[in-house]
């Protein structure tokens, strides 16, 4: 079983599960590894929400039952950042003042809202709502790349109210190659995240044209992560994932 590199616990603001049980469900797996990989998330627009890490509690309980489970399997301190421009000084005050394990980097806003949300659809086409948002993915990514990986390349495909929406990954192709070029660029690796595979879609996140075209660019790394938030969803749709990384000759990135 390939580890699980984008795991959410207690620490994150959308998660009650709590690490130990998340450990104990990837020992289960035959796991190496688990990376934990909370939320942090600068200027979050949501009222109500607070994506903000206590880094002192986050490290000292995850460093406790890294030791705890030492002999069993190797607990990794990440965290999942989200790329918003204007935040890039805070981020790296951030990854100065931490020793992370591993950083993911996300865009989970987008004009200010999450594409989570109904309200971020009102009075927007799918086509324009995919295209803003790889636009303010690729500012963000831009403004702040000192990350391991790119998560979730196109997440706002998973919460589209339009279920009659055709996801074409060509309509986009301009805007998602600036983007892959930086990332390689970078040295910064695609995350293949199962949830999309979770949520019923018959492809991860990104869309297997994408993973296609980022080998094609001279891409060669990619992680993989569950977006797990309880412990069941912990390696999900693993084998399917690592099956479209060796298609295209990509090598699964352990730390």
């Amino acid at each position: 079983m390939y580890s699980d590199y984008h795991v959410h616990s207690r620490f994150s603001f959308d998660s009650d599960e709590e690490p130990k049980i998340m450990i104990q469900k990837a020992i289960s797996l035959g796991m190496k590894q688990i990376c934990f990989t909370d939320h942090q998330d600068y200027n979050w627009p949501v009222k109500g929400e607070t994506p903000l890490l206590n880094f002192k509690d986050y490290f000292g309980t995850l460093s406790s039952l890294k030791d705890q489970y030492s002999d069993s399997i190797e607990v990794l301190i990440g965290v999942e950042l989200g790329l918003v421009e204007g935040t890039e000084d805070l981020c790296q005050k951030l990854v100065s003042e931490y020793p992370f394990d591993f950083m993911i980097g996300s865009c989970h806003v987008v004009d200010n809202m999450d594409p989570y949300y109904p309200d971020f659809w009102e009075n927007r086409g799918s086509r324009k709502a995919m295209e803003l948002y790889f636009q303010t993915l690729y500012r963000g990514l831009k403004a702040f790349h000192q990350i391991d990986a790119l998560g979730h390349f196109d997440y706002i495909v998973r919460y589209n109210p339009d279920k009659s929406f055709h996801y074409n990954v060509l309509d986009y192709r301009d805007l998602i190659d600036t983007i892959l070029k930086l990332m390689i660029s970078k040295d910064i690796k695609l995350e293949i995240n199962t949830a999309g595979l979770a949520n019923g879609y018959d492809f991860p996140n990104p869309h297997t044209d994408i993973i296609r075209r980022y080998r094609e660019l001279g891409g060669m790394e990619v992680t993989i992560g569950s977006d797990a938030h309880k412990a069941p969803q912990i390696g999900y749709a693993f084998e399917k994932a690592a099956g479209l990384a060796h298609r295209f000759g990509l090598k699964i990135y352990v730390k």
